[in-house]
């Protein structure tokens, strides 16, 4: 027996080293939840009937994570007044400290839900509390299971792995760098696929500096500046703009830059009803 399995390892082995190498790991399949992405600056009808619908719509139960801002009493109130009129439930998950995000009552309160909402406000409290812990964990989870999630402002920054933190290098929320390292940037949650970096009141506050500058530190990923009253909508990798105002798509795929300079990089502008496939980075209509 022992001489038919080393006759079987070789065989194996021996085809792998034929073949060029190990065999690579097949794809993680896609998430099978919904991301409502929104700019910041007040969320129109369309964009929140959106959130409700990913977050299973009536009987749905939606928990707030009202982390970012300063005043989370206030944003659980007014979303439990929000929710029940349209029949979902709300769950608190008022994280605010990075033990909470362990919590063992708050994790099974969490893992019923059918939908998260990040609150806005200051992105790196996100990072400080729960980037790495469990509650990240279990959200990513239910997200890869069916959940939706939405965020604005601060909770649209979080989506992507790459966070922008609102800094520059020299900690200043001035938007007067430019260039490669210009930006300060940290781990963000990571719901949108790794190569994608999220911007928020993006038109409305002129914030083109921050994307130009880590597109040129970062040459494989893709940009999305978010205007407010605007977002994103992403299921199975694709990116629907809902709301009044626009996207902004930075495509470095074809760039060349050369210190602070660079050229071909391709720029679009969608409007609602616009969309871009997130893998192939190709625009059209929906």
């Amino acid at each position: 027996m022992n001489r038919l399995l080393l006759a079987l390892a070789f065989a194996l082995s021996s085809s792998i080293l034929a073949a060029g190498g190990p065999v690579p790991a097949p794809p993680a399949p896609a998430p099978k939840g919904t991301l409502v992405i929104v700019g910041g600056g007040g969320m129109p009808a369309v964009i929140l009937e959106a959130f409700l619908q990913a977050s299973g719509g009536r009987g749905g139960v939606v928990g707030i994570v009202p982390t970012s801002t300063s005043d989370p009493d206030g944003a659980l109130r007014e979303w439990k007044a929000d929710l029940e009129q349209a029949g979902l439930t709300m769950v608190p998950l008022d994280i605010r400290t990075r033990e909470d995000a362990s919590d063992p009552a708050l994790l099974d309160r969490a893992r019923r839900c059918t939908g998260f909402w990040f609150s806005g406000g200051d992105q790196n409290l996100v990072g400080d509390k729960i980037v790495g812990t469990p509650f990240q964990q279990l959200v990513l989870a239910r997200y890869a299971a069916g959940a939706g999630v939405g965020g604005t402002s601060a909770g649209a920054a979080i989506m992507s792995k790459v966070m922008l933190t609102g800094e520059d290098r020299n900690g200043k929320e001035a938007l007067t760098e430019f260039g490669p390292g210009a930006y300060r940037t940290r781990e963000g949650m990571g719901f949108l696929p790794e190569r994608v970096v999220v911007d928020q009141h993006f038109l409305r506050r002129g914030r083109e500096n921050r994307l130009f500058s880590l597109i040129m530190e970062r040459r494989d990923h893709l940009g999305l500046g978010i205007d407010e009253a605007t977002a994103l909508v992403v299921k199975a990798g694709k990116a629907v703009v809902l709301g009044e105002r626009a996207v902004m798509v930075f495509d470095p795929s074809d760039m060349t830059a050369d210190g602070s300079s660079f050229w071909d990089l391709r720029i679009h502008l969608l409007r609602p009803g616009q969309a871009i496939d997130l893998a192939t980075r190709k625009v059209y209509q929906r």
